[in-house]
C-alpha cells in the first residue's frame, strides 16, 4: 500500500512541496520550484512542452528515501532513454530502416529536452547537426541544392523509413518530387532510368562533373575522341566500343564489319560525343536516338531513325540518308 501526505518546507527553500510514496521507488512531487535552483536551463526560444508548464515532475521524479537537493542522485528519470519519450510521443522506431540514434533510444543525441534556439528542439540547426556524427563528404565543385542549402531532410527521414538511407520515397520517385519528369519517357528508355536508378548516373550529394555526374562527360557535341572523355558511359558500356575501325562483335552499329561509331567519334575535326546522337534518359525514336540536335542559329538539325532486324537507316540534315546492315553492307 503506497501512502500519501502533504508537508511545507521551510520558506528559505522557496518550495512547496506535495509527495505521495508510490511503489517501489519513486515519490510524486506535484509541486516543485525547481527554477529557484535550476534557473540555467530553458532559455532559448523552443521550448519542450512539459518544461514550458513547470511539469517537470513529468519526466523527474524524486527518489523514496531521498533527500533532494542535498543528496546526489535523489532524483531520477521516471523511464530511460527513448521510453521515456515515448510515453508522450509517438514511437519512431518500426519501420525497415531506422537512424542509429533512435534505434538506441538516444533521442537527446538530435534533441534537447529542455529547450533549444531551433525548432523540434533540436541541437543544432541544418546539416550542421547531421555532420556531429556523420563524415563531411560533401564539398563538391558542383553541389545538389539541397546539400548546398544544408537540408538534409528534403530527401532523408531523421527517424525511420522503409527506404535504404532513411530516404523519404524510393527510387526515382524521390528525384522527381523536386525535378521535371519531361523527357524520361519515350519510344526508349535509358535502362537506369526505366529502373529508377538515377543515382547510377548522377551522385546524389555532389560531384566534381557537372550535372552531379558520377564520372566525366564532356559537354559538348564536336570534340577529338578520348575514351576517358566518356568514363560515365563506360561504367556499363563496353569500352572497347570505338576503339576499332573494323570488328563483327563489339558493337552492332555496323555496316558489315565497317564499325560505325569509331566512324563518327574519329571524324577529322568534328568528332561527335555520344550525345550528339544519343539522349542520355528517352527518346521517341529506338536506341535513344534524338529526333532534332542544336545545328546552326535557330536551326535544329533534324535525325529520323529506323531500326531494323539487321541494321537501320538514318535521314539526318548533316548528311544524306544511310543505310547499314550488319548481315552485309548497306550504301
Amino acid at each position: 500500500m503506497c501512502v500519501s501526505f502533504r508537508f511545507l518546507l521551510p520558506a528559505a527553500l522557496v518550495a512547496t512541496i506535495s509527495l505521495s510514496f508510490t511503489c517501489p521507488d519513486f515519490v510524486r512531487a506535484e509541486t516543485l520550484n525547481c527554477l529557484a535552483c535550476h534557473n540555467d536551463i530553458g532559455k532559448e526560444q523552443f521550448v519542450h512542452s512539459p518544461f514550458g508548464a513547470g511539469e517537470c515532475v513529468s519526466c523527474h521524479q524524486p527518489l523514496k528515501g531521498g533527500q533532494h537537493p542535498d543528496e546526489k542522485g535523489s532524483v531520477a528519470l521516471v523511464e530511460v532513454g527513448s521510453k521515456l519519450c515515448y510515453m508522450c510521443h509517438e514511437s519512431l522506431a518500426g519501420k525497415k530502416h531506422v537512424h542509429a540514434p533512435v534505434a538506441s533510444g538516444d533521442c537527446i543525441a538530435c534533441h534537447s529536452p529542455h529547450a533549444s534556439a531551433d525548432a523540434k528542439l533540436l541541437k543544432g540547426r541544418g546539416a550542421a547537426l547531421c555532420l556531429t556524427c556523420h563524415e563531411d563528404k560533401f564539398r563538391h565543385t558542383f553541389g545538389h541544392g539541397p546539400v548546398v542549402a544544408g537540408n538534409c531532410l528534403v530527401c532523408h527521414d531523421p527517424h525511420q523509413s522503409d527506404n535504404r538511407m532513411l530516404l523519404k520515397i524510393g527510387g526515382a520517385a524521390l528525384c522527381f518530387s523536386c525535378h521535371d519528369r519531361t523527357g524520361m519517357s519515350g519510344k526508349s528508355v535509358h535502362a537506369p532510368v526505366a529502373k529508377g536508378d538515377c543515382v547510377a548516373c548522377h551522385a546524389p550529394h555532389g560531384s566534381k562533373y557537372r550535372k552531379l555526374l558520377r564520372n566525366n562527360f564532356p559537354e559538348f557535341f564536336y570534340m577529338s575522341y578520348n575514351a576517358d572523355n566518356f568514363s560515365l558511359c563506360f561504367n556499363c558500356h563496353n569500352r572497347e566500343l570505338a576503339a576499332d575501325r573494323r570488328t563483327d562483335t563489339i558493337t552492332n552499329f555496323r555496316d558489315g564489319d565497317r564499325n560505325l561509331h569509331y566512324l563518327h567519334v574519329n571524324m577529322s575535326g568534328k568528332g561527335r560525343s555520344c550525345k550528339t546522337c544519343h539522349d542520355p534518359h528517352a527518346a521517341s525514336q529506338a536506341k535513344l536516338i534524338k529526333g532534332r540536335i542544336p545545328g546552326f542559329g535557330r536551326w535544329e538539325i533534324p535525325i529520323n531513325y529506323e531500326k531494323t532486324s539487321t541494321g537501320g537507316t538514318c535521314i539526318v540534315g548533316c548528311h544524306k540518308p544511310r543505310t547499314y546492315n550488319r548481315s552485309g553492307y548497306g550504301d
